[in-house]
């Protein structure tokens, strides 16, 4: 083995200290290829260079997914980026799709060809270019058996994104809705990347700026019904999602995330607490607006309750099975409120009015809100 060939695999380290980096061994030993580099070099210490670890399919794949949500985040994120909701849901759903894609190659032990297309002879199938074809999101959700609220949240954002590929959102009302299942979305992914890879995201900022001027009263003085048709349609089909499966922030995963942005005067009372005294001029008094809280978690009314049981249950018909499960929930202070006429002294005839996971409570007597209908002939 000639002086050549050798220094051809070795590069200098520190020469005075005689320590040199090795990029290949030449078939030979660590104690073997020392001694023949001692021949023509003084003693050397040998620093072998160690090959980074190839990642796997479902790493990269996990990875990639990663880089697509933080790019919907950052594009949704500049205040005047044009075509940021449609570019924020196109790159939400690719992230997702990708992130899927990773759990189903990983479960199947970095099996590639378990996320191919095939057709019915089992054979792949391939793009126009000649390259095989891969699952879409919904098989894909469908093989990594994600969570029915999950899924549904997944359903609504590939039709936003579809919506904007196909032709276009223009809309005050959809921009907000966007914010609302793209948050909600956003916190499922930083929980599934946790479960099936236990990676941790809190390296980065995982939030989207809410519209903060874009307060509840003014966007009121927006009417569905000024929308355009296909604005309308895919509002719709949102809100009638969320009436499906109403979020509750204390699930895993939901549709859609309202948020609300209020300005306080606070700074005074935490630096200084002071407790409520009407005799004191500088005292500082909190008041909590326990009504408005109310609306916030009891938003239906009973005829909103019935029209979400109809959508539910088509053949939905005002029985006594029905009634005595309503009475039997609306016990319960966590599905049912009562609001009075005059709300701080209780007084007045109250209404009532229900916290929409209600919804979740009725499916539960499916069986027996069906059984009603076949007895009384309602079914048709």
């Amino acid at each position: 083995m000639s002086k050549g060939n050798l220094e051809d695999y070795v590069s200098v380290v520190d020469k005075k200290k005689h320590i040199y980096k090795v990029h290949s061994t030449l078939n030979a030993s660590i104690e073997e290829f020392s001694a023949r580099i001692t021949q023509v070099h003084a003693p050397v210490h040998i620093v072998i260079e160690e090959k980074p670890k190839e990642k796997t399919v479902s790493e990269k794949l996990l990875e990639k997914s990663v880089h697509a949500v933080l790019s919907a985040i950052e594009i949704y994120n500049k205040p005047d980026f044009k075509y940021r909701e449609e570019t924020f849901a196109i790159l939400i759903v690719n992230a997702w799709e990708t992130l899927l894609k990773a759990k189903c190659v990983k479960e199947a032990k970095e099996d590639v060809s378990s996320i191919n297309v095939k057709d019915s002879a089992s054979a792949k199938t391939t793009s126009r270019c000649g390259n095989v074809k891969t699952i879409d999101i919904f098989k894909a959700a469908r093989y990594a058996n994600v969570d029915i609220d999950l899924l549904e949240c997944l359903n609504v954002l590939v039709e936003i994104r579809d919506n904007a590929i196909h032709f276009m959102n223009d809309s005050k009302l959809l921009n907000k809705k966007v914010l609302e299942v793209g948050t909600a979305s956003l916190r499922s992914f930083v929980e599934m990347v946790k479960d099936w890879f236990d990676y941790d995201l809190s390296q980065y900022n995982f939030y989207l700026m809410p519209l903060s001027f874009f307060h509840p009263h003014e966007m009121e003085s927006y009417s569905i019904h000024s929308e355009e048709e296909q604005h309308q349609n895919l509002l719709k089909f949102i809100a009638n999602k969320e009436t499906e499966r109403p979020s509750d922030p204390d699930k895993k995963h939901n549709i859609s995330l309202s948020l609300q942005t209020k300005f306080e005067r606070s700074s005074s009372i935490a630096a200084n607490p002071v407790k409520y005294d009407p005799d004191n001029p500088n005292a500082v008094s909190i008041r909590i607006d326990s009504e408005e809280k109310f609306a916030q978690k009891y938003r239906w009314s009973f005829a909103d309750l019935i029209g979400a049981l109809k959508k539910r249950f088509p053949n939905f018909k005002q029985g006594t099975d029905f009634n005595g499960i309503k009475k039997e929930l609306e016990k319960d202070e966590n599905l049912c409120g009562l609001r009075y006429l005059d709300f701080k002294n209780k007084t007045g005839t109250p209404r009532k009015w229900y916290y929409p996971i209600i919804l979740k409570e009725f499916e539960k007597f499916e069986v027996l809100i069906v059984h009603q209908f076949q007895n009384t002939g309602d079914v048709t």
